[in-house]
């Protein structure tokens, strides 16, 4: 990367300077096409040397500037040192153009003294603005690309500590899910040995699934409805008849993308505060749909909501949040109490990737 960017400021800079040096030149040579008594050729080449010149004369001046480090903070410009370091390139250019003007239009035959020392005052008062104005640009120049440099590395910054409290919050949900179905398994040993030794069974492909997804921000819908059933299947050999399941995905959706684990999030809280403690069946209705922009998934069981509750609620606060990072406020997840009904709802934009 930094290679890249050096590859990129040496371009910009060297297009910068060939375009301004170039300006001056063609401003040189369309004003050698007017009346002159030296021919239009022989102006039009000591004008292009002299362009040519300034070219070298700024490109040793940025090399100076670079080593010397006068530009390294645009707000704290030694403006005295940079003042009188810019009379060196303002002389060496004055002298190569008096010089290329006497050689090339005079034939040599310089002017009285008094002359050309009122010619190169002259033309150092006229380069040395010239070359102020090239350093203040590059100043400005510098001074930009550094804040769109410092934009970028927050930008980088903000980017990772998000993609880490992710990551952070997938390996909290990861072991809450497996607590949960080893105690749901460990229900079954005294109550089924067959069916417990399903139930392993069903777990170990859960857990594949859990951390193969764990390697993505998201997975597509029908692949998080294929581990929930897997795993509702695992606690129905528990429950039996009292889990009374309806599932209904519609079509449309089954493409679009969500965090992983989020739907078996929400089916653990159901199991576990619904069907857990219902005396009788107590039915489980999972249902996704597309509302406009937004994917809709709801997961209500029958039941109540457990005021006096001592579970830290993990999964649904993890689901909140990781919703919140990856998709902005469009995307929540509530939890309500409605005519005997607990509704989880997780919305969030219907997106494919």
């Amino acid at each position: 990367m930094a290679q890249d960017g050096d590859t990129s400021t040496t371009r910009d800079y060297w297009f910068c300077q060939l375009a301004g040096w170039g300006v001056l030149a063609a401003l040189g040579l369309l004003s050698s096409s007017a009346g002159n008594p030296h021919g239009v050729l022989r102006y039009a080449a000591a004008k292009t040397a002299c362009v040519a010149a300034g070219l070298l004369v700024s490109h040793g001046w940025h090399r100076y500037l670079k080593q010397r480090g006068y530009l390294v903070n645009a707000s704290r410009l030694p403006l005295a040192r940079l003042g009188a370091a810019l009379l060196a390139p303002t002389l060496l250019q004055s002298t190569v153009l008096l010089g290329i003007d006497q050689l090339v239009l005079h034939g040599g035959i310089f002017s009285d003294d008094a002359e050309l020392v009122f010619d190169l005052g002259l033309v150092m008062v006229l380069w040395y603005l010239v070359f102020g104005v090239w350093t203040l640009c590059y100043a400005m120049a510098l001074e930009r690309r550094r804040a769109a440099r410092a934009e970028l590395d927050m930008l980088k910054l903000a980017v990772s500590a998000k993609d880490a409290e992710l990551r952070a919050l997938q390996f909290q949900v990861n072991p809450h899910f497996f607590f949960n179905s080893l105690n749901s398994v460990r229900a079954l040993v005294y109550q089924d040995a067959d069916a417990a030794a399903q139930a392993i069974g069903k777990l170990a492909g859960m857990m594949r699934y859990s951390l193969g997804a764990g390697r993505s921000p998201t997975v597509p819908l029908a692949d998080e409805v294929q581990a929930v059933s897997a795993y509702l299947d695992m606690e129905r050999l528990r429950f039996d008849d009292r889990l009374q399941l309806e599932m209904n995905i519609a079509a449309d959706v089954a493409a679009l993308h969500l965090p992983p684990m989020a739907l078996q999030t929400l089916a653990e809280n159901a199991i576990r505060y619904g069907v857990e403690r219902a005396v009788g069946p107590c039915r489980v209705c999972i249902r996704a749909q597309r509302d406009g922009e937004l994917l809709r998934i709801e997961v209500a069981n029958q039941g109540r909501l457990a005021s006096d509750s001592s579970s830290t609620q993990v999964g649904l606060l993890n689901t909140t949040r990781r919703l919140a990072l990856q998709f902005g406020p469009q995307a929540d997840c509530t939890l309500a109490e409605d005519d005997g009904w607990v509704r989880a709802t997780l919305t969030l934009p219907a997106r494919t990737s």
